[in-house]
């Protein structure tokens, strides 16, 4: 980005910063310096009046030319510059001038006749080239007296400064978006645009021009139509055009080019005859292919593509009369991918509206309209507008936390003004705490850490007290680094108990899951495109995985299988838990000389040890489950500390049949049902306990579970812990079975006397005859 020193004036003060403080804080806000350059201009070169202008009488292409230059009489310089014919105001190096190269300029006879001076061009004067032949000077530089030195118009003595940008500082793509963060840092307001009261066309907008929208459309586009007759082109902004490297052909162009480096807003011209149907009317649709992607059509034709491109053929030039203007805004935000998506062809503009452009429209349209005044051109008195829905990103500041990212306490009131002066909404909701609403211009802003690097930026790195590095380790015991303990834990201990762990795809086969009555997924949440046949769906279960794996093994010659996997199955509504499942299939152990190579099969007695050395103690149900795998009556809901965390299984001989299987068992739990819980730790008690067995005769339909609720609900402190230790079933029982339980009786406080045991055993007694019916044997 160039700007100039004087240009930035236009919206700043920067009376009492010279340019190498000005250097210093484009450098301290993050504006790197690339390069700065002071133009002055040299002695003896002065302001000319050209009182007559005729051809040299021995040359067709000099100029014979009578100068005003403030002196006692007019001097005679012979000038080879075409345009000088046209000049009335030109920059004159009189005789004794020095220009740049060491050029000195003398008295000079040029086909026979003197010459007393020279008419410059503004490369003669070591100023860019603002075009072919010699500067022709107008009142936009100051009010020009014959012969007052050049020197003496501030225009002519400006700095030009080229800054380099990091990429999402798209709002500082201009001479005021600079001068936005120079308010900032100096603490000096933005100058105010001014336009006045302007003569405007006589018809509304409305009359001349018709949009039309077709759906929702992602970019705020303004719309204005400018009847011109005379567009004078001032020095001025030919010279600042030159300077920033952004002279155009067109003087209309160049209006454009100057209005948009000045303010940001991004602006296209189009020659609105081009435009006109057959009813003098213009009409426009707007439309939007997808997010980020809009086009303006006339009669089915592309002519704009917003903050991309425009096609050429409809552009205003010079000789048009009339000249529909459009002032536009996307956010970069969505405007890239959309280009990375549909690749158009862009032009120059893209660069500024791809890294976030001015979005206040109204802005650009009267300041182009401000430096008209003195052309006759009408400006509609209101533009016609499209605007997309946006709403400002508010963001709730902590300050503390401000202060922890910057480094330091800054003054509350210091924090507010910078924000504000960058365009920033500042609301205080708490003393500790306030909101920032993000300006639209300021796309890149989307945390407090963001706040924090414009605060810091604007106060300077260097104001920011220097302190030895703290590092603070915080607690990194997260869920996630429990859950991977859990799960390491766990493969562990189901690798002691002789398991081997799976892996398998998380897709299934749609088929199965339907024929063994698992849940399968919504066909909203369905895959579109399977990588294969045999995986068309995600799985619900690890089971069938482990099963198809199981068979795998037994194609291999295996007898043995144990397989275990922990892995992610779904919902009907793809809503992802985490599962783990084991296996075991066939023989129990490995074939020995101990077993005489005859090891013993799989049951569901050895099957639930296996799963108790793993996951730890557990109960079991009556299954609730309904899949088609499991066993009529070799199955069972799993509960861990009294919540169900999954089910166990023999497999149905039918299934392990389909599989090429021996008996085979398995089990499916919630990998949340396994995460252990904190228990706080208790004393040991010092003092020796006591075992004692009470053998009931309870009816034989009674399920344990009965006896276990009402033994765990009773009120017994000394009551450690019970459990079964045998059940007994005969005809003489009738229809009544023998059930023995175990109790371990403990004190804190002492040796259990005989007296307090009988009690405790009596009152547990008569808790089981009245709740279960049981007698004792």
């Amino acid at each position: 980005m160039i700007v100039t020193r004087r240009w930035l004036e236009e919206f700043i003060s920067l009376d009492g910063v010279d340019d190498q403080q000005l250097h210093n804080i484009f450098n301290s806000i993050g504006l790197e310096v690339d390069s700065m350059q002071h133009f002055e201009m040299p002695q003896n070169v002065v302001v000319g009046k050209i009182l007559s202008c005729g051809k040299h009488p021995d040359a067709d292409k000099l100029n014979l030319c009578l100068v005003d230059v403030g002196e006692d009489e007019p001097v005679q310089i012979i000038c080879g510059a075409s345009n000088v014919r046209d000049a009335q105001y030109v920059a004159v190096a009189k005789v004794g001038a020095i220009l740049p190269g060491d050029f000195a300029i003398k008295p000079a006879k040029l086909r026979g006749l003197d010459s007393f001076g020279m008419i410059c061009s503004s490369s003669e004067l070591g100023l860019p080239n603002s075009g072919d032949g010699i500067m022709i000077l107008d009142e936009s530089i100051g009010k020009l007296i014959s012969g007052k030195p050049l020197s003496d118009y501030p225009d002519f003595n400006d700095t030009v400064i080229e800054l380099e940008l990091t990429a999402n500082r798209g709002d500082c793509l201009s001479i005021r978006g600079v001068a936005r963060d120079l308010s900032a840092v100096l603490d000096r307001e933005i100058e105010r645009l001014d336009i006045g009261i302007m003569e405007t066309l006589p018809l509304g907008i409305a009359r001349m021009l018709e949009l039309r929208t077709k759906g929702r459309v992602d970019a705020d586009l303004y719309y204005s139509v400018i009847e011109k007759k005379q567009l004078p082109f001032p020095f001025l902004m030919r010279l600042r055009l030159a300077m920033v490297d952004a002279l155009c052909q067109e003087t209309i162009d160049s209006y454009i080019a100057y209005t948009i480096h000045s303010t940001g807003v991004i602006l296209r011209a189009y020659d609105a005859n081009r435009l006109r149907d057959d009813d003098g009317k213009i009409s426009l649709e707007i439309s939007q292919e997808f997010e980020g992607y809009v086009k303006v059509s006339y009669k089915d034709e592309t002519i704009c593509i917003v903050g991309v491109s425009c096609n050429r053929d409809y552009l205003a030039k010079d000789d048009s009369v009339d000249i529909l203007l459009e002032t536009s805004y996307i956010n970069p935000n969505i405007l890239v991918p959309a280009v990375a998506k549909m690749k158009p062809k862009s032009d120059e503009l893209y660069y500024r509206t791809s890294r976030g452009s001015e979005a206040d429209l109204l802005l650009g349209l009267e300041y182009l309209q401000n430096h008209c005044k003195e052309s006759s051109c009408l400006f509609s008195e209101t533009p016609l507008k499209v605007e997309s829905r946006w709403e400002a990103l508010n963001l709730s500041i902590d300050i503390p936390k401000l202060y922890s990212i910057i480094g330091q306490e800054i003054p509350k009131g210091t924090i507010y003004t910078i924000l504000q002066r960058l365009g920033f909404e500042v609301y205080r909701t708490a003393s500790e705490r306030f909101r920032v609403k993000v300006p639209r211009w300021r796309h890149d802003i989307s945390n407090i850490q963001d706040i924090a690097e414009e605060i810091l930026r604007i106060v300077g790195i260097n104001q920011i007290e220097a302190k030895p590095l703290e590092i603070v380790e915080k607690n990194q015991l997260t869920k996630s680094t429990l859950d991977f303990k859990v799960r390491r834990d766990l493969r562990q201990r189901a690798v002691s108990a002789g398991f081997f762990e799976a892996v398998t795809y998380a897709f299934a086969n749609r088929r199965l899951l339907e024929e063994y009555n698992f849940p399968i997924l919504d066909s909203s949440h369905e895959i579109l495109n399977p990588i294969v046949e045999e995986f068309n769906t995600l799985r619900s279960t690890l089971i069938l995985n482990l099963l198809e794996s199981a068979k795998r093994n037994v194609n291999y010659g295996k007898r043995r299988i144990p397989l275990f996997e922990i892995g992610s199955a779904f919902d009907k509504d793809r809503q992802e838990t985490l599962k783990v499942s084991f296996l075991w299939s066939g023989e129990f152990e490995v074939a020995s000389i101990l077993n005489q190579g005859k090891p013993a099969k799989i049951d569901f007695s050895s099957f639930v040890q296996k799963l108790s050395s793993i996951i730890g103690e557990f109960s079991l149900k009556a299954t609730t489950q309904t899949n088609g795998v499991i066993h009529p009556y070799q199955s069972a809901d799993v509960y861990k500390d009294g919540n169900y965390i999954g089910w166990l299984s023999k497999v149905h001989p039918k299934v392990c049949e389909a599989f090429d299987l021996e008996d085979t068992f398995i089990a499916e739990f919630n990998f949340d049902g396994l995460i252990p819980k904190h228990i706080d730790a208790r004393a040991i008690s010092n003092f020796q306990g006591t075992f004692k067995d009470l053998s009931l005769l309870v009816d034989r339909e009674l399920a344990y579970e009965e006896m276990y609720r009402v033994l765990e609900s009773l009120d017994e402190p000394l009551l450690n812990r019970f459990f079964a230790i045998d059940r007994y079933e005969d005809e003489q029982l009738n229809n009544q079975k023998s059930m023995t339980i175990r109790f371990f009786l403990q004190s804190q406080e002492g040796t259990l006397m005989e007296e307090e045991i009988d009690g405790i055993m009596n009152r547990i007694l008569k808790s089981l005859e009245k709740e279960c019916g049981a007698n004792l044997r």
